[in-house]
Formats: structure tokens, sequence, C-alpha cells
């Protein structure tokens, strides 16, 4: 079973609440990083960077001091852009202390997601929301009987796709992808619930039935990048590159700045032959992102198709200092 990697955001003065959740999390066998140490600040900035984008799940510990707290709403912002592209991805605020509503305006991206409260906008007692925690991230408290994993009668649209992606990211593809269906069938208008569900198929490589759901998504939500993104991925898998390098391309239109993006229209391009273009994404995605190493793959091969060799092996030279 794969690990749940976890980043773990929260103010000094919750350091007492998140040592607690971070020790119920290792215990139930995540992976889980937050400052425990008290990095100083161009380390810290450093290890972010290199933590958030490779762990799929962020907490915050909610209250008012994270709120007021620049660190954390930078971190907020961060997990924010990468929770827009990667429908994978999980952002779980977990109230520790006592909130007004108008607290959430300091992050009103936040305000929407899921979070872990006790009714009345009360926070649970520390050991609760802990529990409630581990069991939304299907997580197994230490020495406890693991929970059901089928869908359970009272679960909301919310619960169910949340506990879907953290079974997605524990390698237990087929238990995730029957929590999305679940949802959709408790409401058929949800778009994460139909996003989700195409990418679970995805990874059990049923791409027909991918780009259905990708289709039922697109058809509630046109202007989610992300969603087009992923089903260029499926049409690629199709070797559909016609129809992929079309999705590439509404997925740039919606958003621009999507690197991966830019290198998979340039990987489409290269692969019907047309290398001039191709080159053109990919310097785009390098632009983009000068430190993502497929992309530097997928380059070093539009050179080598254009005939200029050693530009390609100096792509390639690229890829491999960045670890290809």
């Amino acid at each position: 079973m794969a690990q749940l990697r976890i980043f773990l955001s929260h103010s000094s003065a919750d350091r007492d609440f998140a040592d607690a959740l971070a020790r119920a999390l290792r215990g139930a066998g995540a992976d889980v990083w937050y400052d425990e140490t008290h990095l100083g600040t161009g380390q810290l900035l450093d290890e972010i960077s290199a933590q958030l984008p490779t762990r799929p799940v962020f907490l915050l510990v909610a209250s008012k001091a994270a709120f007021a707290s620049d660190w954390v709403k930078q971190e907020c912002k961060w997990a924010f852009n990468l929770y827009r592209r990667e429908p994978n991805r999980i952002m779980l605020p977990i109230v520790a202390k006592a909130l007004d509503p108008a607290d959430w305006n300091a992050m009103l991206w936040l305000e929407d997601f899921r979070r872990i409260e006790a009714p009345s906008e009360k926070p649970y007692p520390q050991h609760e929301a802990i529990e409630h925690t581990l069991r939304l991230l299907a997580l197994t408290p230490a020495g406890e009987a693991p929970a059901p994993v089928a869908p359970q009668p009272t679960e909301s649209v919310d619960d169910l796709i949340t506990r879907g992606k953290a079974l997605r990211e524990q390698g237990k593809h087929a238990e995730a992808l029957a929590l999305f269906e679940r949802a959709t069938q408790l409401d058929p208008n949800s778009y994460l619930a139909w996003h989700n569900v195409g990418y679970s198929l995805d990874d059990v490589q049923r791409y027909e039935q991918a780009l259905v759901a990708y289709d039922r998504a697109i058809d509630l939500n046109r202007n989610d990048a992300a969603v087009w993104y992923n089903k260029g991925i499926t049409l690629y898998n199709l070797q559909r590159y016609g129809d992929a390098l079309a999705a590439y391309e509404q997925t740039v239109a919606l958003d621009p700045t999507f690197a991966d993006a830019w290198g998979n229209k340039g990987l489409t391009l290269h692969m019907l032959n047309r290398d001039t273009e191709a080159l053109v994404a990919c310097s785009q995605a390098l632009a983009l992102n000068p430190n993502h190493m497929n992309n530097w793959r997928i380059k070093a091969d539009v050179l080598r198709g254009l005939g200029r060799v050693k530009e390609a092996e100096e792509a390639e030279a690229r890829a491999k200092a960045l670890g290809g």
C-alpha cells in the first residue's frame, strides 16, 4: 500500500495541536511534513518549495493565529494553485480554535472546502478533531481495526470525494472509484465527482470510460483547465493524438501558465510529426518551469526530430542534471 504524503500547515501558536495531529497521522502510517524544527526563513522557503508539490494532502490547522500568519497564508495560496490543476489533491482545514465566520475572509479560497469542525462552526475537542481527520483520510489509528472502505450511508458527497482521493493516493484505486461513483449518484451535477471518476478510471486504464466521465465533467464546467488536461492525457494514451492536441490547446487557452500542458502539447505535436510547432510548445513549457525533467526530455526528442543533434544532447544533459 502506498503511503499517504501530507503537508501540515500551522501557526506556531497552534504547535501543540499540530504536534498531536502529526503523531496520530504518523502512527496511522502517513508520511507527514511540517516545520517541527523551527527552520529559518531562507531554509524554510526552500523546504516548502521542495515538499509542497510532492505531497498531495494539504492540512491546515485553522485558527485566528493561522489566519494572521503570512507564512500560513502563503502556504495556503501555493497549495490552492496546485489543487486547481491536480484533482487528486486534498485541501482540508481542521478548526483547532474558535473562529468567527468573518475570519475566513483572510483566505476566501478555503471557505468552500470540506473542513473538520463541530456543529455551529465550533471546534471539536482536540482528540475528536484528530479522529475525524484520520477517518476522512482513510487512515486507521494505531492499534485499531481498519474502518470500512466501502461507501457509508451517512457520507456526504464532499466526504466521499475526500476519502476517495485519500484511498487513491494509498493505491486503492478500485475502492476509490466506488466512492466517486457513489458521489455521482448522490449528486449527478457534481463536477468534482465526475472529474474524479474520470481520473480514477484512468488509474485502472479504462480509458474509454474515463473519456465519458471527463465529458460529463466538462458539460458541467467547461472552464476548468485541469479536466481538459486530464482528458488530453487519456486521449494520448488511446493514441488519438489529434484529439489530444485539441484538449491541450483548450487547456492552455484557459490557463496559459500551465507548464505541464504546454509540455504535453509539445509531445503530442512531436507524435504528429509537427516538430517545429512542438519546439515552440516545449520552449514555452520550460520558460514556465525550467526545472521540469520530463519537459527537457521531450524537448530533446523534438530537437532530434529536427536534426539538431547537439542541442538535443544539451537538453538531455539538462534532464539528467534534474534527475532523469
